[in-house]
């Protein structure tokens, strides 16, 4: 023997197997502690329910977005609401939706308020500014404007809010309505991965979530952890906010009522934008947890493994392989079923392997680069996702202060 590190493919073969064993059993348990918290669902408010002012910042025509908007106006909730609609223009074209939609509802109250877009350069935390200064109220409820509601969902989560006597409350987001491959990529990535992997943080490590689509919380406690001036210019404004609520000893809950995610006919470019940003911001917020999806995710490993397997003429490893991979599938039914309620058809679940193995691709890019595209503007992201405006690579700006 020479002691030579032996790279074979006879030899990498049993170790990719194991490796994507190993993903398929961490990917188990966060299908497991979905499993327990969906059974968590809240029950009928014991005490009168507090006033709420639901918060709605716009920003162009999302879609499905009349049906969005029209399912908050239609809240079964035993108390009172207002809706508050944001933007940062007034020529905005989903201003005209609400509007429209607004009419059709006289009985609830609305207000539209004009947000300033200089304030943060994180677009969604600017827009969302205007909406919290013009509510009349001390309860908030904010939710994306591409998402869509049951008619309870209101009730539910104020009340587990109120019984959890709670400070912030977030949901879990499921995708729906998916037509197109990316759709159908987008709503699997939500529903059998991002949902699980919330679940396995928090029944196994304490860790309770924090998802910006969809937050309740109290202005009195946003305003004693710095309000959203100390997150304005941050593209993790739902993550730290969750930690500086935890910071203050306040209680944040991660709900068991789910809020869906319209995603109808979604490109694969756009699916693959936005969560290698999203990858990008895990690799500056929580370098372990960035490391850690490489490992829930069995498809690489598994595929790697069956090729390894039929090269070095080791069927066995290259079935077991195959088998995860299948079972991977399984599980993502499994996951969507638990998560939203609906399943996805077998043709859809079967693109499954496929984003996953696209978004593996893009694992290693998004542990280097730090710069996105968001909402029309060009940014470069720091530790702890800081922003600060792009302006373009170490050579470019070298030449740029030369040239100045």
């Amino acid at each position: 023997m020479d002691g030579s590190l032996d790279l074979s493919p006879a030899t990498l073969a049993p170790l990719a197997l194991g490796l994507s064993v190993f993903s398929l059993a961490v990917f188990a348990l966060g299908v497991l502690a979905l499993a327990f918290h969906v059974r968590r669902r809240a029950g009928r408010p014991r005490t009168e329910l507090p006033t709420v002012s639901i918060l709605k910042p716009l920003k162009g025509l999302e879609e499905g977005l009349e049906r969005n908007l029209e399912s908050f106006f239609v809240q079964r909730y035993p108390g009172s609401f207002e809706i508050v609609f944001a933007a940062t223009e007034d020529d905005d074209p989903a201003l005209v939706v609400a509007r429209e939609v607004a009419a059709r509802h006289p009985a609830v109250p609305v207000r539209f308020a004009r947000s300033d877009a200089d304030f943060g350069l994180n677009p969604k935390v600017s827009n969302l500014r205007g909406a919290l200064r013009a509510a009349a109220n001390d309860l908030v409820l904010q939710s994306d404007a591409n998402v869509i509601a049951q008619p309870d969902y209101l009730e539910r989560v104020v009340t587990e809010f109120v019984r959890e006597d709670g400070h912030l409350l977030s949901s879990l987001v499921v995708g729906v309505g998916e037509r197109s491959i990316g759709a159908c990529m987008e709503n699997l990535q939500l529903g059998a991965m991002i949902v699980p992997s919330c679940c396995f943080a928090l029944h196994y490590f304490g860790v309770p979530c924090v998802i910006g689509k969809s937050m309740l919380l109290r202005r009195s406690d946003l305003a004693k952890v710095g309000g959203l001036e100390a997150v304005r210019d941050v593209l993790a404004e739902d993550y730290l906010l969750g930690r500086a609520f935890q910071a203050a000893g306040k209680k944040v809950i991660l709900s068991s009522t789910v809020v869906q995610n319209v995603n109808e006919d979604v490109s694969v470019d756009r699916f693959m934008s936005r969560h290698a940003r999203w990858l990008k911001m895990r690799a500056v917020i929580h370098v372990p947890a960035f490391v850690a999806d490489a490992f829930a995710n069995p498809a690489p490993w598994s595929v790697l493994a069956i090729g390894l397997g039929l090269v070095s003429e080791q069927p066995a490893i290259a079935g077991l392989a195959l088998l995860v991979l299948t079972s991977k599938v399984a599980l993502d039914a499994l996951a969507l079923r638990l998560a939203r309620g609906t399943a996805m058809g077998w043709r859809a679940l079967l693109i499954g392997p496929l984003k996953d193995l696209l978004l593996f691709s893009v694992w290693p890019y998004a542990a280097f680069s730090r710069s996105i595209e968001w909402r029309g503007a060009r940014l470069r992201m720091g530790w702890g996702s800081k922003l600060r405006k792009d302006e373009g690579n170490l050579l470019q700006r070298t030449l740029r202060r030369a040239l100045a």
